[in-house]
């Protein structure tokens, strides 16, 4: 799959060119064969969706620059965009599955996106759980299409699965963590987020979003804290500051050239703005985790 890496330290891959890839971790070494454009131990930006499913062992994943205890029976949730690191030193068994947006697209029905958005919505924070039923029959329903590469429907299979599959863990975060009310609010808060990831280069006040958003600023605020319990400013400083940490370690980028990316209009003033919202300048953050 020309978009995604392949991350295949044992060359247990499962690939397609229909939009997704299964790659079996089997007690990962980092003296294993390494993917050729990236070294998967050191922080990668990724441009497609992945869901790691632990099967034994533990491991201490990173995404975002959080690190995530997995165990036997977890599952992480990795949406497009997100910065992640594996760790050389943990010793487990698992599966990544990836997919694109374009398979999303084509073999996920527009309602089924709109549920398991939830997900995949790093806004609201990290989405990891135990769910040892529901990874072993994904699992056993993905295994046993892969296993007929002929299937004229492999593609519309697959997607089933992970249908299924998604829709049942977005249940288990809707119950574990949404009240109705939130729900209520998510459609304009999830409209906010897309001209936040979209705009974020051209303005930064939240005063603006709520304009186009065609509501006042008071509401937006209200919704945002109805949601994620933060104010729009603070969401909008929260993901400036996370998009420059991941151009500061995920690409070659000057400072200078990230402040402009953002929407800055003096490197100082980004410098500034980094500074005081990580206690580190930019080249500080970079080195550290050189």
């Amino acid at each position: 799959m020309k978009n995604i890496p392949e991350l295949n330290f044992k060359n247990d891959i499962v690939s397609h060119d229909n939009g997704f890839e299964l790659v079996m971790l089997k007690g990962i070494k980092p003296d294993r064969e390494m993917p050729a454009d990236h070294d998967p131990f050191q922080p990668h930006r990724v441009n497609f969706y992945a869901i790691l499913i632990i099967t034994d062992g533990s491991v201490e994943h990173i995404v975002d620059f959080n690190s995530y205890s997995l165990t036997k029976g977890d599952c992480l949730i990795i949406a497009k965009g997100q910065v992640q690191t594996f760790d050389k030193n943990s010793k487990y068994i698992g599966s990544l599955f990836l997919f694109t947006e374009e398979f999303m697209q084509k073999y996920i029905s527009q309602s089924t996106i709109a549920h398991i958005n939830l997900l995949y919505n790093y806004f609201l924070g990290q989405n990891s759980f135990k769910s040892s039923f529901y990874n072993e029959r994904f699992m056993g329903m993905l295994t046993d299409k892969l296993n007929k590469p002929s299937l004229h429907s492999q593609p519309n299979f697959i997607g089933a699965a992970l249908s299924i599959y998604l829709l049942e863990l977005a249940e288990l975060r809707i119950q574990a963590d949404l009240s109705v009310s939130k729900l209520k609010s998510f459609e304009v808060f999830s409209e906010f987020q897309r001209l936040l990831i979209s705009k974020h280069d051209s303005t930064h006040d939240a005063k603006v979003f709520a304009g186009m958003l065609a509501i006042s600023y008071k509401h937006l605020n209200e919704i945002c804290k109805q949601v994620v319990n933060k104010t729009t400013k603070q969401i909008i400083d929260d993901f400036v500051i996370l998009e420059a940490k991941r151009l500061l370690v995920a690409s070659s980028l000057s400072s200078k050239e990230i402040s402009y990316i953002l929407g800055f209009d003096e490197p100082t003033n980004f410098n500034k703005y980094f500074k005081k919202h990580t206690y580190l300048s930019p080249a500080d953050f970079r080195n550290n985790l050189a």
